[in-house]
């Protein structure tokens, strides 16, 4: 009797090393990743705290294997979008300190907070309640970080609503805010609104130091407001797109040069040649007019390759740049090999990263697709495996 053969797409043998049979992967370099935060650390005060914002898979890198990464490195805090990444990161071994940066509801779900170590943000009074509630339930001091909205006008207490929040925090023994912070809407953009974000912000921590004798964490600097403005540091400061080697703005190197944690390859699976007049893909909007050598590759808009790249990207084979043919499909796309001498069935095809001298960035294909890096990344499906080197 035959032997089914596996149905996984990447499994982990026993020396724990990643085995895929699709040839399509994520390469994240892990000295680079320490690189980044070195440098980060040097252009920051010596007492300033960091939190890597390890959210949305690591914007796509892979979470667990960077939140390791940031355990190892002794680094002060973690910051996640969601309780299910916060279960999956303390189910794989991490101790660190994890802020849910997103909005816990409904109000029961504290308890799971609560349970594996995590601390939740507050935006709201009932939310305030809830978790004073569950305090007293479980018999337990609970930590948690109040978020200040001063201008992004997603979640947070507006400004005037939050004095007496802090005041109703004094009254509430069972739990502790340890943290305070807001998120700039425009750091990138918009200096003058960011300070005038920064002057709420921090108006709102004097009241609640000077005036409540609160003993806190603030924190308010994510990576464009990190680079461009060392005001908005304060005690801690939130990397999120520039730890993995991303620019939060053109021209961001300026301030800090930092490099690319993330690669993504695969193989030829197929190849074959055709002559004038072929057309590839649907809709037939490849059409060859030469004899042409065409190579399939096992990537497709499942896997988070877009197919706004279809006809309009390169990808790098020998080191050599090389047009998608036609439409990319939803497992598989075509590429025009024509001119790679001596291309072969398994040659590497590189579609994020460096091959030769050729270097095809993250922010080249965002251009193509008219977004921005963060989306990328972070639209990576995950059953491309991501394998730290």
């Amino acid at each position: 009797m035959k032997k089914k053969m596996p149905s996984v797409v990447a499994v982990t043998n026993k020396t724990r090393q990643t085995v895929f049979f699709r040839q399509n992967w994520v390469e994240i370099d892990r000295s680079d990743f320490h690189f980044n935060l070195k440098k980060i650390k040097e252009y920051i005060a010596k007492d300033t705290k960091i939190m890597v914002v390890i959210k949305a898979n690591a914007y796509g890198h892979g979470g667990v294997a960077l939140a390791k990464e940031t355990q190892r490195a002794g680094v002060a805090w973690i910051g996640i979008s969601s309780l299910e990444e916060g279960i999956q990161f303390r189910e794989a071994g991490i101790k660190s300190n994890i802020l849910i940066l997103g909005n816990i509801f409904p109000f029961e779900n504290f308890q799971v907070a609560v349970a594996h170590s995590l601390t939740p943000t507050i935006s709201t009074m009932s939310g305030l309640a809830a978790l004073e509630y569950w305090a007293v339930r479980l018999n337990k001091k609970i930590n948690f970080h109040l978020k200040i909205d001063s201008g992004m006008g997603r979640i947070g207490v507006v400004p005037e609503a939050s004095y007496p929040i802090l005041q109703k925090i004094v009254q509430m023994p069972k739990t502790n805010m340890t943290g305070m912070y807001t998120h700039f809407a425009v750091a990138d953009t918009d200096p003058v609104f960011t300070q005038q974000q920064l002057d709420i912000f921090t108006n709102i921590v004097k009241f609640a130091r000077i005036n409540l004798g609160l003993k806190f964490i603030a924190h308010a600097a994510n990576s464009a407001a990190l680079f461009r403005n060392k005001r908005t540091h304060l005690d801690m400061v939130r990397p999120g797109i520039s730890i993995y080697g991303l620019t939060p703005f053109k021209h961001a190197e300026r301030f800090l040069k930092l490099k690319s944690v993330l690669s993504w390859k695969t193989k030829i699976i197929f190849l074959k040649k055709v002559p004038a007049g072929f057309c590839v893909s649907y809709g037939r909007t490849f059409v060859t007019n030469r004899a042409s050598v065409i190579a399939t590759i096992p990537v497709g808009y499942a896997d988070g390759y877009n197919r706004l790249l279809s006809n309009k990207c390169d990808v790098l084979v020998r080191g050599k740049r090389c047009p998608i043919a036609g439409r990319i499909t939803m497992d598989m796309t075509m590429i025009d090999v024509t001119d790679v001498k001596g291309v072969t069935l398994g040659d590497e095809v590189v579609l994020i990263g460096v091959q030769g001298k050729e270097h095809i960035k993250v922010d080249e294909l965002a251009k193509i697709q008219n977004t921005i890096n963060y989306e990328v990344t972070s639209s990576i499906s995950v059953r491309v495996p991501r394998i730290v080197v």
